[in-house]
């Protein structure tokens, strides 16, 4: 990679590396709707439909169905009819309302191709491969349609591999949360929609990057395909899929709101110092659990100023009752409270090199979305 290219994602990271952050609370309280597209940009094509329309349905019927179930949530939709609402937009209509959960319905297309189908359901995050860049890559062209995208956007420029590169750095406090989300989509879409099972992926979307709290968008389907736009332009298509996708977010919904519970209910019992961790009292009861309170790991290693860098590797609602046997294999297990959930740490480096060599090593144990977190005298500070 060249000297410019690394300085264009230095750039770009600074950039880029702002949203607003909000602590989820225990309860999901607002959900924010996305239909995709609107307005003069119609999104895909299909031989007889446009995405924009499509999209706009079937975020309306899931709207209505979380109403009737839950009417205390507070649904909103970035828009409810056929009109241009700007990527970042999108994202500012979900921060403003400090919603909980956002999900952005899109439809996919691909050409020359009338029998690739399926739905996927997607994650911010680097791309495995080129037909997960070409999806973001269309889905981001939205802001050929948008004024001041450079004042907006940084000057991202939707064809440079290194603007893709560098979306990819960045680490969302709620990318555990937002993959737990995608997975429930994804699983209702296929079980319940009988959808072609793409996967959860994961990729660089301009409308996610920005949003504090997780955040999905949803390919719910090949507008290329014939059949396929059969489907998601009929009634009962569409109300299907608005099912799927208001189901998982019953399930989501149902099992954070528990697990938070099962958290505040353990924490009112114990009684914590702000350097404490979550799992000390673990620690004392389970003498094979390999987790280490703050003041046992940081006199392994640490410099002049009480840093020390760690791989953290997963996060969860509630505390696992012996991190030593559930993640084995990992070093110097480390558990904190963090933004409302608990975050697990392995290995313990006086360095970020000497960290972000062991990241590779709990990225090939099956913990793909590790990253190194750097801590000073026992507080993360990024």
């Amino acid at each position: 990679m060249s000297y410019k290219s690394l300085f264009f994602i230095l750039i770009w990271c600074i950039f880029l590396f702002t949203p607003d952050t909000q602590a989820q609370t225990g309860e999901i309280k607002t959900v924010v709707i996305d239909p995709g597209h609107g307005g003069k940009d119609c999104g895909a094509v299909g031989a007889k439909s446009y995405e924009k329309n499509i999209t706009l349905k079937i975020a309306l019927k899931t709207g209505d169905y979380i109403k009737k179930k839950y009417p205390d949530v507070k649904v909103i939709y970035t828009r409810d009819d056929d009109s241009s609402v700007d990527l970042y937009e999108r994202a500012n209509i979900a921060n403003r309302n400090n919603a909980d959960v956002f999900i952005s319905i899109h439809c996919n297309s691909v050409a020359n191709s009338p029998k690739t189908g399926g739905a996927e359901t997607y994650v911010m995050g680097a791309h495995r491969d080129a037909a997960n860049l070409n999806v973001a890559k269309k889905e981001n062209a939205s802001i050929l349609y948008e004024d001041n995208t450079d004042e907006h956007y940084g000057g991202f420029d939707l064809n440079s591999t290194e603007a893709y590169i560098a979306m990819s750095y960045i680490q969302s406090e709620y990318k555990d949360e937002s993959l737990q989300l995608a997975e429930y989509v994804q699983d209702e879409l296929v079980n319940r929609a009988k959808r072609g099972d793409r996967g959860v992926q994961q990729a660089g979307f301009l409308v996610l990057y920005k949003t504090a709290m997780p955040s999905i968008l949803v390919e719910i389907g090949f507008i290329s395909n014939p059949k396929e736009e059969d489907y998601l332009t009929n009634d009962n298509g569409q109300s299907y899929i608005a099912s799927a996708i208001y189901r998982a977010f019953c399930t989501y919904k149902t099992n954070y709101e528990k697990e938070a519970q099962s958290v505040y209910d353990m924490a009112s019992t114990e009684t914590k110092t702000e350097t404490e961790p979550v799992a000390k009292s673990e620690t004392k009861q389970e003498n094979k659990t390999t987790a280490k309170t703050e003041q046992e790991t940081k006199t392994v290693v640490k410099d002049e100023n009480g840093v020390v860098y760690r791989v953290q590797f997963v996060s969860r609602s509630s505390k696992v009752a012996n991190p030593g046997a559930t993640f084995k294999g990992l070093e110097d297990i480390y558990v904190y409270e963090y933004k409302g959930l608990i975050r697990y740490t392995a290995g313990c480096f006086s360095t970020k090199e000497e960290a972000e060599k062991y990241r590779r090593e709990v990225v090939s144990k099956k913990y793909k979305d590790a990253f190194v977190a750097k801590f000073e005298n026992g507080k993360r500070v990024n």
